[in-house]
Order: C-alpha cells, then sequence, then structure tokens
C-alpha cells in the first residue's frame, strides 16, 4: 500500500550551490521525494546568487530563514533537517508544537571546526547545540555505518539509519558524452578539494617513478588544494591537467572516461564516517576506483569488486594501482561493469531517497500514534 502524500520542509542551513558536492546530496534528496507525490518545500540560505561575504551575512541569512520557516512550521507534517549547530532553534521550536525533525548527519562534531577553525573558541557551546538536536530527533539519517556507531554512543538515541550517499545514474552513466579537449587518457579525481580528500597524496603519487608513462591526472573541482593543484599543473603540465568546477551534469563527461577515479581520503578524524559522492558516481560511470582502505569506502569497493583498496596516505601503492589499472584494460573495464551494475541495483539517489522518505513517514507514523 503506498504512503500518502507528505508536505514536509527540507531545511539547509549550509548554502545549496550547484558544482558543490552538498547540492547534489541534497538536490537529489529532494527530487526523488517529489517524484514520490511528496510536497517539499526548501529552506535555504540566499545570498544573491554568489558565496556569503562573510560569517555575518551568514548569521543574518539563517536567522532570517528561520523565522521565515517559523511562520509556516504549522503547515508541515514533519521537518528533515541538513544537520547544523544553528538550526537549534528551529528544532527547538518544532519539538515544542510536536512535529518530527528527522536530523541528516554527514559527519562528525570535528568537521565544523575543520571547515571553519574559528569556531574552536565555542566549541562546547557549538557542539551543545548540535548533540541536543541529535537527542531530540525522531529519527537520525547517518550517511556511515561507523556514523551511525558514534551517534548511537553519544546522543543515546538510537533511533539512527545508515543511509549513504549515491549517484543520479541517469547522469553519471558510462556512455556520457566526452568533454571536448581531454587527454586520450587519463585518470581523474572530482569533487571539493579539502586536504582530507587525499590530494596531497595524488599529487605525490604523480611524481613517482611507479605512476604509469602516458596517464594524465585531470583534476576536477575548487576548494583549499586549489593553489597546491595549480602549481603541479605549472611544475609538470605533461602529466596534470586542471579543468576548474563544472556544473554537476557536465562532471560525467569526464569522469565516465577517465581509465582510473580517486577516492584517496585521508582524515584520521573522521576515519569510520566516509560515505563520498565521488566514489558512487565513478561506480556509476563504469570507471574502476583506486580508493582509501577505511570503513565507509573499503566495503562498498569488496563487495562491488569495482577497483583496488590501498592505506590511506600511501602515495607509492597509489600509483602502483593506478599502472595497473592502466596496464589492465580488461580488468579495468570488468571492475567498471560490476560498479555501474552495483550502484544500478543498491546506489541510486532514488533507491537512497526512497529509503530516507521511509525513514520520515514512520517518524510522522509515530507523532501522530502519540
Amino acid at each position: 500500500m503506498a504512503s500518502p502524500a507528505r508536505r514536509i520542509a527540507y531545511v539547509s542551513l549550509q548554502a545549496v550551490v550547484e558544482g558543490q558536492d552538498t547540492w547534489a546530496a541534497v538536490m537529489e534528496i529532494v527530487r526523488g521525494m517529489q517524484a514520490d507525490g511528496w510536497t517539499v518545500d526548501c529552506y535555504f540560505p540566499d545570498y544573491g546568487g554568489g558565496a556569503a561575504r562573510g560569517g555575518w551575512q551568514r548569521l543574518v541569512q539563517m536567522r532570517r530563514l528561520q523565522r521565515r520557516l517559523a511562520r509556516h512550521l504549522a503547515e508541515y507534517e514533519a521537518l528533515y533537517v541538513r544537520s547544523h549547530p544553528l538550526a537549534w532553534p528551529t528544532a527547538r521550536r518544532a519539538r515544542r508544537h510536536g512535529i518530527p525533525v528527522v536530523q541528516e548527519c554527514n559527519g562528525p562534531y570535528e568537521d565544523m571546526f575543520i571547515a571553519w577553525p574559528v569556531l574552536r573558541l565555542g566549541r562546547p557551546l557549538f557542539v551543545g547545540m548540535q548533540r541536543a538536536q541529535y537527542r531530540w530527533a525522531a529519527a537520525i539519517v547517518s550517511v556511515a555505518q561507523g556514523l551511525t556507531e558514534w551517534l548511537k554512543r553519544d546522543t543515546g538515541n538510537q533511533n539512527v539509519v545508515t543511509n549513504g550517499n549515491g549517484a543520479n545514474i541517469d547522469v553519471f552513466r558510462p556512455d556520457a558524452p566526452r568533454r571536448p579537449g581531454l587527454p586520450d587518457d587519463f585518470a581523474v579525481f572530482f569533487g571539493q578539494f579539502p586536504a582530507w580528500q587525499g590530494i596531497p597524496t595524488l599529487l605525490d603519487a604523480v611524481r613517482l617513478p611507479e605512476w604509469p608513462a602516458g596517464l594524465r591526472l585531470v583534476f576536477v573541482g575548487d576548494g583549499a588544494m586549489r593553489p597546491a593543484i595549480e602549481e603541479a599543473v605549472a611544475e609538470l603540465p605533461e602529466r596534470v591537467h586542471y579543468l576548474g568546477a563544472l556544473p554537476y551534469e557536465q562532471v560525467a563527461t569526464v569522469a565516465a572516461h577517465a581509465r582510473v577515479s580517486f577516492v584517496p581520503m585521508v582524515a584520521p578524524e573522521r576515519e569510520t564516517m566516509f560515505s563520498p559522492l565521488k566514489l558512487y558516481e565513478s561506480m556509476a560511470c563504469g570507471v574502476p576506483v583506486v580508493a582509501t582502505d577505511v570503513i565507509g569506502i573499503s566495503e562498498v569497493v569488496r563487495e562491488a569488486d569495482c577497483g583496488i583498496l590501498i592505506p590511506a596516505g600511501d602515495a607509492r601503492a597509489l600509483a602502483i594501482a593506478t599502472a595497473r589499472l592502466f596496464a589492465d584494460p580488461q580488468l579495468a573495464a570488468e571492475m567498471g561493469r560490476r560498479g555501474r551494475r552495483a550502484a544500478e541495483e543498491r546506489y541510486s539517489w532514488r533507491a537512497r531517497s526512497r529509503q530516507r522518505r521511509e525513514v520520515v513517514e514512520a517518524a510522522i507514523k509515530r507523532a501522530a500514534a502519540r
């Protein structure tokens, strides 16, 4: 029996900007719920088509957004909140009014302090605000099993469901058109560029003698490590190529034509809390991966047999794995086909969206029963 159409609010105090990982992770879920007949109203910051000009503008937008939601709160059967400590007023207000809140957790508290080191000065306050929201939540959607276990221990809320990220298998597909101007043979890294994505490991690997001759390393995206990538392009123009950030639907025009795709995360503080979009999108493109052997990544790669796992931060192992796949096109193609099949069967955004919709539906029914 189909569940009734629902009306919910999706709240993200982090800007949802096309070209960033957040955009896909948010909009694919929203579109999936809407495709199933739900009304989903989005409450996102609006910086006039650009980035916020500073912390004050962010705070103003977050306050304005939450005040607007407060005026319409009674119209919703549930709130779906992409976790943020400053969403505390909205979570508290919903709790007072008996409206269930489902929190989506994408990482431990430390993530906010990595992104915004100045916030460490107020660490007890920010952690306390986020922990309270998790404790109040009718349910928590966690994107990695290690994160699920941590949330249960830290918050005492046992209603935590693991539902990782995914891929749009209609956009990311093996027959995506090829972007003009690409090298004949290349490996790719795409996404955002914080250091914990393993970019330093990649830049070390491409300089090693084990790196396969004739294979270019192409970067797509932007972020903190961009200057290091641009320096590598200047130093090694025959090995490293940078395309900049591309619109979401154009990333596949590069990724689908790579010989290898990299998922080389290095972040000891997150050790079991990964669910990288690029892993599922690479699999959907039918491209084998070279990925870090950590929980959240390794079980997916092993189950699908879609790539080679390496120790975190091991540039030589990365170069050797890349050379192995480059030298054996048949092995690479077989891994790519297995990855695509797994993406179709288990890791599409439509499947992920339905699973999250079921979590929200259950929260609404429990609230009604009370």
